[in-house]
């Protein structure tokens, strides 16, 4: 049976959490504040999220929450796992099947996820349950040159997420909308306006990371300045390092990015499914 994530002890909701994800491609383990705050920066409903009990036992859990975007309503799994013990029980398969009939209940227009691309019995439980992808993820870490150069000159006016909504792609993934971002930024040469850059600041291992979440130019043509935009950008923030998170490697400005350097961690698929 599913129970509500609100109606469950949350300790027992993390260590469910934590046991499915323990032998995970990429382990994911976290303490409660963790959770709760991945729970609220995604706008995750803890009334929709859930985890599902096998004879008083937790065999897995989904997290899920619905947004409009782009005249869009979608239900977003972020975040499901299978507790090691019930593998190959159809927990998977029933989890998918409770987000569906939930995104349908709520008038949802699409079901969509995210999965690891070497993650071969994902995708296919996924593609089998009428999952199309949409398109592939960058995780990675922009590599820099060592040489310097002159740089030209940028600077960045801070704009509001609903300033970036309006260019953002319907099928930008859930977590990297600008709503969503630490900060959105135009950047200018001059007093000309040149593009747009989403991104999160974190620390990681005493280090200050920038996280690339979307970066739009005004004209592609312009993609040679992106080099220099995203230093001068990494010093204004005091940043260590840049990395890209779920960045769509299906726009123009990624094969920028590749030319200056990009050291992949993984790629995702972002898969959809119309409800």
């Amino acid at each position: 049976m599913f129970i509500p994530i609100e109606e469950v002890p949350f300790q027992q909701v993390v260590e469910t959490w934590n046991q499915g994800f323990s032998d995970y491609l990429l382990p994911i383990h976290v303490d409660q504040e963790a959770l709760e705050r991945r729970i609220q920066s995604f706008n995750l409903s803890k009334k929709l999220s859930a985890v599902f009990s096998v004879d008083e036992e937790f065999a897995g859990i989904i997290l899920l929450g619905i947004q409009t975007f782009q005249e869009t309503k979608v239900m977003w799994v972020g975040g499901m796992a299978v507790v090691p013990n019930y593998r190959r029980s159809k927990v998977a398969s029933k989890l998918i099947d409770y987000a569906e009939s939930l995104a349908i209940e709520n008038q949802c227009d699409h079901l969509i996820l995210e999965v690891i691309a070497t993650n071969e019995r994902a995708k296919q439980l996924y593609e089998a349950k009428g999952f199309q992808r949409v398109n592939e993820l960058a995780v990675g870490e922009i590599m820099f040159p060592t040489v310097s150069s002159e740089k030209n000159e940028f600077h960045f006016k801070s704009v509001s997420s609903k300033e970036v909504a309006g260019i953002e792609k319907q099928w930008t993934p859930w977590q990297n909308r600008s709503v969503f971002s630490d900060r959105n930024y135009e950047f200018y040469q001059e007093k000309s306006k040149i593009g747009s850059i989403s991104f999160n600041l974190a620390e990681e291992s005493d280090e200050k990371v920038l996280i690339i979440k979307q970066l739009h130019l005004l004209k592609i043509e312009d993609r040679s300045l992106i080099l220099d935009m995203l230093l001068t950008l990494k010093e204004q923030e005091h940043c260590d390092t840049v990395k890209l998170a779920n960045f769509d490697m299906e726009m123009p400005v990624y094969a920028e990015l590749e030319k200056i350097g990009v050291a992949l961690q993984l790629t995702q698929f972002q898969l959809a499914k119309k409800c």
